[in-house]
């Protein structure tokens, strides 16, 4: 069985939209009769350009890496060869997810999931970096602390991450979001006690470590992803005036109170841009004050075998009596190279051998 691989029903309209769509072709190839309205005021009337077309369709190609997966590409992406949009599965293989994991919840909730998580083969690049630096310092296995889990796109990359003979065994994932935290337990329930948490609630970080665990050692490394929907050009963009925009310092918080040697954080790359730079420089400020070098960059998931083009803004902490640690080297390249770099993973590759589905529609 294929959990989450369901084609969606849309409306008759939107179904010619669909079969009309050649690879790589948007809404703006599409005959004028065929877009959607809010397209069409965009397009001719709205002259500051100010709004964005709804529904901005494309079919993959699948010859290619996907642009980036987000919550809202399930009425987006169009399959490369079948007359319908993705499902739930196949933005999941564009993730990285392995098929025996089953996302949980109705489908809004799982398409949110997938589209929150970071690709897992990026996530593994930068836990391969973490697991190099500490085996230089005789560490070969690092305890973890892992916030904001969301359906476990960190998580799954932190468990498959091995270099150097170290590896990364996390303790604790936490989030107050049921449906994701049932779905990482339903998958890695037996490696990691995942509990559904509020991070705000939570008074004293290591003594809530301690107590879950009945352990006196803090955590090797935190890593976690506080929520971004805040910062990203996809969504509002309320940056500080969203409540889920100060989590960023919860997340800080709960670093500079346990005080592990690493820590992994990211979040949308538009972050460098919210309020003038103002919120990085205070990111890179505070951290400097908890005593952590920091490496920081914009990565592409593409570059380190992910079959899509999402971009996101890491921060990776070394506690400052370690020395330094510098991001990830690329291992994929969609141009020829000098260095041993393999070519880039395309979609056709990630949903290769998938059951085929038919379109499904029904008339409004």
């Amino acid at each position: 069985m294929v959990y989450n691989h369901v084609a969606r029903k849309v409306s008759f309209i939107v179904q010619q939209r669909i079969n009309a769509l050649k690879i790589g072709q948007k809404m703006q190839d599409l005959p004028e009769e065929l877009w959607h309205e809010s397209f069409k005021y965009y397009v001719k009337e709205d002259k500051t350009r100010k709004g964005g077309p709804n529904m901005r369709l494309i079919r993959l190609d699948p010859e290619k890496p996907s642009l980036t997966v987000t919550g809202f590409i399930f009425n987006k992406f169009v399959h490369p060869y079948e007359n319908r949009y993705v499902t739930v599965r196949e933005a999941a293989r564009l993730q990285g997810f392995p098929d025996e994991v089953e996302f949980k919840g109705c489908l809004t909730s799982t398409q949110q999931q997938v589209g929150n998580a970071v690709p897992i083969q990026l996530a593994e690049a930068v836990f391969n970096q973490i697991c190099k630096s500490a085996s230089e310092h005789g560490i070969f296995e690092l305890s973890a602390f892992s916030l904001f889990c969301g359906a476990g796109g960190l998580d799954l990359g932190a468990y498959k991450a091995s270099s150097h003979g170290c590896k990364i065994k996390t303790k604790i994932a936490i989030d107050c979001w049921k449906d994701a935290c049932d779905t990482l337990r339903g998958y890695l329930g037996n490696e990691i006690l995942v509990l559904e948490q509020d991070i705000t609630k939570i008074a004293n970080p290591l003594n809530y470590w301690k107590e879950q665990l009945q352990c006196t050692t803090p955590p090797d490394l935190i890593y976690g992803g506080p929520p971004c929907q805040a910062f990203s050009q996809a969504g509002k963009q309320k940056a500080l005036k969203d409540p889920r925009g100060v989590l960023i310092y919860d997340y800080l918080r709960f670093v500079d109170e346990i005080h592990p040697k690493y820590f992994f954080m990211e979040n949308v790359s538009n972050i460098k841009a919210v309020n003038g730079g103002k919120l990085y420089k205070s990111i890179i400020k505070k951290i400097d004050s908890m005593g952590y070098n920091v490496a920081d960059g914009i990565l592409c998931a593409a570059d380190y075998g992910a079959p899509q083009k999402r971009r996101r803004c890491v921060f990776i902490g070394i506690d400052k009596k370690l020395g330094n640690i510098i991001l990830p080297f690329p291992t994929h390249s969609d141009t020829v190279s000098f260095f041993p770099l393999k070519p880039y993973m395309t979609v056709g590759e990630a949903f290769s051998n998938l059951p085929v589905l038919s379109e499904c529609h029904q008339e409004f």
